[in-house]
């Protein structure tokens, strides 16, 4: 038996924290980071299926 680890995270370009995501959000959708409350936005690097975080004021 093979387990997956389940719990997926995203550097805070503010605050340099993980985040933790479900693996479910599609680009641009909103998260707050759970340490410094910056609004982010999910992005996706061009060329890659790669997902990154930038702050959305």
């Amino acid at each position: 038996m093979v387990l997956k680890d389940a719990a997926q995270y995203l550097t805070c370009p503010m605050c340099d924290t993980d985040v933790p995501i479900s693996g479910d959000e599609r680009v641009v959708e909103e998260i707050f980071c759970p340490y410094c409350q910056t609004p982010l936005k999910t992005r996706k690097k061009k060329g890659t299926e790669e997902l990154y975080l930038e702050e959305d004021f």
